[in-house]
Parts: C-alpha cells; sequence; structure tokens
C-alpha cells in the first residue's frame, strides 16, 4: 500500500490482515515507492492518487515501464473521483479504483479480483 495518510493505512492493513488471507507492506513516501515495490514484487499495489511529491498516476505510469513491476496490479485509492472516471468503469489512468472512504468488503472484492 502507497499512501501518504497514516491512519488510513493502518487502518486498512490492519483490517485486510485481520482476514488472515493478506500480508499488507506500507510505503509513505512516493519517492521510495518503485525501489519498494521491484524489491517486494507484491501481488498487488493499492495506490493513493494525491501523494506529495510524485502522483499516484507517474508512480503507476513508472511501474508500467519496469521490466519487473509491469505485470503488477494497481488499484487506486481516492477520495477525489470525477464523473468521467465512474462513467468509464471506475478507472483512473487505466488502472481501477476504490474510492474513500474504503470499504473492507469492497476493498476484499477488488482486490481478489486482480489478484486471482
Amino acid at each position: 500500500m502507497i499512501d501518504d495518510e497514516k491512519d488510513f493505512c493502518f487502518f486498512t492493513k490492519s483490517n485486510l490482515e485481520a482476514t488472515g488471507n493478506f500480508v499488507v507492506t506500507i510505503c509513505f513516501d512516493s519517492g521510495e515507492a518503485v525501489d519498494l515495490a521491484k524489491r517486494l514484487k507484491p501481488d498487488l499495489i493499492l495506490l493513493d492518487v494525491l501523494m506529495p511529491g510524485v502522483s499516484g498516476p507517474d508512480i503507476a505510469a513508472a511501474l508500467r515501464e519496469g521490466p519487473d513491476t509491469k505485470n503488477i496490479p494497481v488499484v487506486f485509492l481516492t477520495a477525489i473521483i470525477t464523473d468521467r472516471e465512474t462513467k468509464e468503469g471506475n478507472v483512473i489512468s487505466g488502472w481501477p479504483f476504490v474510492a474513500k472512504p474504503v470499504k473492507i468488503n469492497e476493498l476484499i472484492a477488488v482486490i481478489n479480483k486482480y489478484t486471482k
């Protein structure tokens, strides 16, 4: 999970890990996100759209370009949603998104959809 909102990250991590089906690593620094993804090679990345420094869409673009990260699914997490994004099937820059505040069951369903 790449997001600068620490309370949100800890809440989401706790709820996902409580299911016994997930191990969540948190990255608060957008500048370190791509390197961390290269090292960990996660099954999926939850990525905030608005990050200080490097934006979520820019991180996603860098992940798409990397040979070690191009196949890692990305799901954006965002509180800012436009009509265009919902009309286009809940996608931002070609990636699916989940609206904040996140409903854990909805998030789990999206994670399962893109990791199975």
